[in-house]
């Protein structure tokens, strides 16, 4: 067999990962398997084992590669704001996969077991990155908070996931999604004049 340089490795391991995402937007987590990856894939699961242990392995994995990373986080409000309130495709992943998926994601963790102790640290690293933005933007005038940085975050995490699965679920257009979180973000904060 032919040995695969490094590119071609990175390459299948994303796609093993986008796979997975995809396939607990579509199945849920429980019945998200090895064999649903591969498929989703393209690959044998010879060339997954090569990758990950198992699904645990790749949920893990898959996780962190679509979690948000502190350099993606605009510095600006009106940054911030817009790109919170997006509702676009997101790393390559159409909103309902995204959407479909984070609601599995939040809904198998809410029983206690390796599920929930997998997600929390991730979603409250998440929380922590976008608290830190906003006490950084508040600390330099750009806004001020009507609640602390950390509070505001879940406020704002929540308000923009909600939104986000009622529109979807009642068919509503993206950018009327979009119009109804960037307005309720503007709730949260307070503008200086001018």
């Amino acid at each position: 067999m032919p040995k695969r340089d490094a590119d071609h490795m990175n390459a299948q391991r994303e796609r093993i990962l986008r796979a997975a995402i995809g396939c607990i937007g579509d199945l849920g987590l429980e019945r998200t398997s090895v064999a649903a990856i591969c498929k989703a894939a393209g690959l044998s699961v010879g060339a997954v084992y090569k990758h990950f242990a198992g699904k645990d392995e790749i949920v893990a994995e898959a996780l962190r590669f679509a979690a948000m990373a502190e350099a993606t986080i605009p510095e600006r409000w009106p940054d911030l704001r817009d790109s919170i309130a997006e509702v676009v495709d997101e790393e390559g992943f159409d909103v309902t996969t995204i959407a479909r998926t984070n609601l599995q994601l939040l809904a198998s963790s809410m029983r206690q077991g390796p599920l929930r102790d997998m997600l929390a640290p991730l979603l409250h690293r998440q929380l922590a990155l976008l608290a830190r933005r906003l006490a950084a933007m508040s600390d330099d005038g750009q806004l001020r908070l009507r609640m602390s940085p950390a509070r505001t975050a879940l406020c704002m995490s929540a308000l923009a996931d909600g939104i986000t699965w009622i529109g979807l679920a009642s068919g509503r257009p993206h950018d009327e999604i979009a119009a109804d979180i960037a307005a309720g973000l503007a709730c949260l904060v307070e503008l200086p004049d001018g």
